[in-house]
């Protein structure tokens, strides 16, 4: 118990520190910053990102229990459903315990809107079949991170479909008894019923059933479907054995598909989490690509910067950058045209 409450210690010590290393590293940001913070992110159409986003309290909210049936039903229902309805694309997901991973390409533009209505959907659902009413989702941000190159958006499908191993739930991502794209093939469609819990069963508009399709990403245009889908699956494979290999050599073992099942949902899990690391915006690998990605976004803050200035001292004329969202959307701003 002694040896127990001095790694307590201890990482209660690191965690302080890394706050307060972390609002250093603000305060030398914002001192060096041209202009006011920008919070604003451009949503620009036919961007590949990975959604990531954390139950609260990192509580086992969709957990495969009992009720797996029904659970898979709502939230692939409810995932098809804001899919089609804002236009993006599917090219991987899966729902662990306290989380989920989607790679997506939004087509149109519109990852704020779907990620509103998807998240608000699934936390009032989830929430009714469960039979709470508190709050569903960590109030931390977002993490949204755009895939900037061919070889990150396949890496980020191979992290999330590895994702159940990686976390040491289960040996193999197929064994996952949530919901996870795993074993669909670029094409395919998975047919989901509308849950009777939260979506009025018969009496509701919505479609009595909804098609859930994995799209090929715009990626490796020489490859085949078969052959994109098979290097797929081979990072995978390499990700699922590192793991198993890394837990053998330690002498631990993966919790295993029952014992998923048998975890409360009204838990969190025991393993510490980092919450002062940082926030990134680009995903990439390449040095290169991923500065010139930050480098685009600067340049995109600055002028997003200098027109909301403008806009304050009330030229309710001025032009805001291609990618501006929040803005045109609920305030209805004059936003340019995207560059040819």
């Amino acid at each position: 118990m002694a040896d127990q409450a001095g790694v307590s210690r201890r990482s209660a010590a690191a965690l302080r520190e890394a706050s307060d290393n972390r609002r250093a590293d603000n305060r030398a940001r914002a001192g060096a910053r041209e202009h006011e913070r920008v919070r604003a992110r451009p949503v620009w159409p036919g961007t590949r990102y990975l959604v990531t986003r954390r139950c609260h309290d990192r509580s086992f909210l969709m957990v495969p229990d009992d009720k797996r049936r029904e659970l898979i039903q709502l939230l692939g229902y409810t995932l098809a459903l804001c899919l089609k309805r804002y236009g993006l694309q599917l090219h991987a997901a899966v729902f662990l315990s306290n989380h989920y991973h989607l790679v997506v390409t939004d087509t149109r533009g519109q990852l704020p809107a779907f990620k509103s209505m998807f998240n608000a959907l699934v936390a009032r659902s989830v929430n009714a079949l469960r039979g709470r009413h508190d709050t569903f989702w960590s109030g931390d941000a977002t993490c949204d991170v755009t895939l900037e190159s061919d070889d990150r958006v396949l890496s980020r499908m191979a992290y999330t479909l590895a994702n159940p191993t990686e976390a040491e739930l289960v040996k193999w991502g197929h064994r996952w008894p949530g919901l996870t794209t795993y074993k669909l093939a670029f094409g395919a469609k998975k047919t989901f019923r509308r849950p009777k819990t939260f979506f009025d069963g018969d009496n509701s508009r919505l479609p009595a059933t909804l098609d859930l399709e994995l799209v090929r990403p715009e990626i490796f245009s020489k490859l085949t479907d078969e052959e994109l889908h098979a290097r797929l699956h081979e990072e995978v494979h390499l990700r699922e054995v590192e793991k198993q290999e890394a837990m053998d050599k330690e002498g631990r073992r993966f919790l295993g598909e029952k014992k998923v099942q048998r975890q409360r949902w009204n838990r969190p899990p025991r393993t510490p989490t980092d919450r002062f690391g940082p926030r990134p915006k680009v995903s990439e690998g390449n040095k290169w690509v991923r500065i010139a990605a930050l480098q685009r976004n600067k340049h995109w803050e600055r002028a997003y910067a200098e027109a909301r200035d403008a806009f304050r001292a009330g030229q309710r004329e001025v032009e805001f950058p291609h990618g501006t969202w929040w803005m045109q959307h609920h305030v209805g701003v004059k936003v340019a045209t995207a560059p040819a």
